[in-house]
């Protein structure tokens, strides 16, 4: 039988992956496998006989030639790829003769030991996690053994954690549902289940891996039962108060006043009436004139009524009431961060709100000149952009404006753009002054009666006879704002059923002794001294507050400046 060949010690050193590289007393290489050959990406013929340093030019073998002391397990790297190297001397009858690196890679048992760390790192947290909170949770795996159970869910138990891992669940638990939950894949949420003589409520949820249920979940959402039945009473009451703004800021957002509330049956109130019923069934943009008091607000809310988008936000915007710098946020709203003290999250502006409704731009006479350019581009393309956005957005709004100001004038004088008074002015309506329509004094009087009646809880049923005929002489410069206000400070003052001269305001009193006394006098020369004695009586009674004489007398405060400038007073 021939004799069985047998590898020689180069195939064997060969066939080791492991880099084997082994040098004599001189550091002359004698052994290098093909290990280091792949390693160092030298060729192992031409490294036999070699300086390790030709091969290696940075090797601890040498270190350990001139020490005789080993190296064990030290790291070096060869590109991306890491080893690890124990280097000994090589001893013969008691005297060192060379010296041996035997080297492993260890790459990738690098990553696998990074991939543990962080695994366990992630482990402890969710432990911690776990331990932390309020809530109670309790696994089990497919058999139904505990896997898992923190102290919250554990105290509930009346147990302790290390006393029931591995138990199956049904020796800590009397019935419990997990096990059904793991033969079936079915979550059951918001269960009432009885600890030791107390109702909790548990959810549980299959835990699945690759499709297979290896387990389940216990969840303890509440303690007692009692603490559910608090949050939904809470839930509820939010609720109703969630409703309840709902409703207030839709009842805000509604128009207020149709048609039938305009009084008047003058001619040219019934004319009014008849071209709003018609105009407010067109898309067309609405410009209403007039002076101070008339009821151009009044007159918006009827076009809004009275159109097909009645039931649609109607937003009002006094264009000379916001800011200048505030005006353009108001309107079109911004972005969060589009200006210091932006609110967070942004917000949306009036157009936005009045999307589907009508808007009410009032004092349009007033908007500053850089405004009323984006103002005509939101006209013309129908749609805005928040202020530090960019990004347009469409919105579906009627535009109805209002003023008491001579637009006019204005664009004589650059301070209003005419290419957006055109476009304001598709339709134009004008109410008229009070002074125009004094017939309708008397039907407007008595409505005024009525609504302060039952604010005041009286029963004021008439008017003497002097205080018609004055209110039927006086010009009302304030219009039906003035004539609301002198009845209301009447109601303040009269004690029967019946307002004589003496519950109105002073100047109305002298007015009426004025025309008394001075029945010589042209119209014109007793209107401005009934005028000028009112607004000083005003201004003096207020203390000099323009705002507080305004409203006594019925008038805006910027007709209340001007009739001071017509008349010469100056009460600083």
């Amino acid at each position: 039988m021939a004799e069985r060949e047998k590898p020689d010690a180069l195939a064997i050193l060969n066939a080791i992956h492991n880099i084997v590289v082994a040098v004599d007393l001189e550091g002359r290489i004698v052994v290098f496998n093909e290990g280091a050959a792949r390693a160092f990406g030298y060729p192992r013929e031409k490294a036999i006989g070699a300086h390790i340093t030709e091969a290696i030019p940075y090797t601890g073998l040498l270190r350990v030639l001139e020490t005789g002391k080993p190296h064990i397990a030290r790291k070096f790297s060869i590109g991306e790829r890491h080893y690890v190297v124990n280097r000994t001397p090589i001893r013969q009858e008691g005297r060192m003769v060379g010296a041996v690196g035997v080297a492993q890679e260890i790459t990738e048992l690098e990553r696998i030991a990074e991939e543990l760390a962080i695994v366990k790192e992630l482990k402890g947290l969710l432990e911690t996690i776990l331990e932390s909170g309020h809530e109670g949770y309790l696994a089990v795996n497919a058999e139904g053994h505990i896997i898992m159970l923190n102290k919250a869910f554990a105290d509930l138990l009346g147990v302790r954690p290390e006393e029931v891992m591995g138990k199956h669940i049904n020796e800590v638990v009397e019935d419990s549902e997990l096990p059904l939950v793991c033969r079936t894949g079915e979550q059951r949420v918001g269960e009432v289940v009885n600890f030791r003589g107390r109702q909790v409520v548990v959810a549980r949820y299959p835990i699945k891996r690759d499709g297979e249920i290896i387990g389940a979940v216990a969840k303890l959402m509440f303690k007692d039962v009692n603490e559910l039945i608090t949050l939904a009473e809470k839930v509820k009451c939010l609720r109703r108060e969630l409703a309840f703004y709902k409703n207030e800021l839709a009842r805000v957002m509604r128009a207020s006043y149709s048609v039938d509330n305009l009084i008047g049956e003058t001619p040219v109130m019934r004319r009014l009436k008849e071209t709003i019923v018609r105009v407010a069934q067109g898309p067309s943009t609405v410009l209403i004139q007039g002076e101070s008091g008339t009821g151009k607000e009044l007159i918006a809310h009827a076009i809004h009524m009275a159109s097909y988008r009645r039931n649609g936000p109607f937003v009002r915007v006094n264009c000379a009431a916001v800011p200048e710098s505030l005006l353009e946020s108001e309107l079109f709203g911004y972005r969060e961060g589009a200006f210091t003290g932006a609110r967070r999250g942004g917000q949306i502006g009036k157009f936005e709100q009045a999307n589907g409704g009508t808007i009410f731009l009032d004092e349009i006479g007033d908007m500053p000149l850089s405004m009323q350019a984006k103002l005509l581009r939101v006209l013309q393309e129908k749609e805005i952009e928040r202020l530090g956005e960019g990004r347009p957005r469409k919105v579906d709004v009627r535009v109805v404006a209002a003023t008491n100001r001579d637009i006019e004038a204005l664009i004589r004088e650059g301070k209003f753009r005419e290419d957006l008074y055109y476009r304001l002015n598709v339709v134009s309506l004008t109410v008229p002054p009070l002074r125009e329509r004094m017939d309708d004094i008397k039907p407007l009087v008595r409505h005024f009666i009525d609504k302060f009646n039952q604010q005041f809880g009286l029963q004021v049923t008439d008017l003497t006879p002097e205080v018609w005929a004055l209110f039927h002489r006086y010009h009302w410069p304030g219009n039906v704002r003035e004539l609301e206000n002198v009845i209301e400070r009447a109601f303040n003052l009269v004690e029967g059923p019946v307002i004589s001269v003496l519950h109105l305001p002073m100047y109305l009193q002298r007015y009426g002794q004025v025309k008394r006394r001075a029945e010589w006098r042209t119209l014109p020369a007793l209107l401005e001294h009934v005028e000028r004695e009112a607004v000083r009586e005003a201004l003096v009674a207020t203390g000099g507050n323009k705002l507080q004489a305004a409203k006594m007398l019925g008038i805006s405060r910027a007709w209340l400046y001007k009739k001071m400038k017509q008349h010469g007073i100056d009460l600083k």
